[in-house]
């Protein structure tokens, strides 16, 4: 239990922070400068601003670290969760 809250968190802060940190400013800007292909549409972010699709690849790469990807369906739905608390 402690490991799967421990993922979670861990799973919800590192989204939060490659989505929207101030410190990865200039690198997401650079990387929406050279990527325009992964706009995901018009009316969305690019995916890199997007939660929903960085926080699954977090989730993912979490998953395989820990060495479990029962954890990973469960992981990314309540870190997603709390990713749209904020607003």
């Amino acid at each position: 239990m402690t490991k799967l809250l421990l993922a979670v968190f861990t799973a919800y802060i590192a989204t939060v922070v490659v989505t929207s940190s101030s410190l990865l400013e200039p690198g997401r800007r650079w990387l929406i400068a050279r990527t325009p292909r992964l706009q995901i549409s018009p009316t969305h972010p690019h995916f890199i601003e997007c939660r929903l699709c960085v926080g699954f690849w977090v989730c993912l790469i979490l998953c395989l670290a820990l060495g479990d990807l029962r954890l990973l369906g469960f992981v990314y739905g309540a870190s997603y969760f709390l990713a749209t608390q904020e607003r």
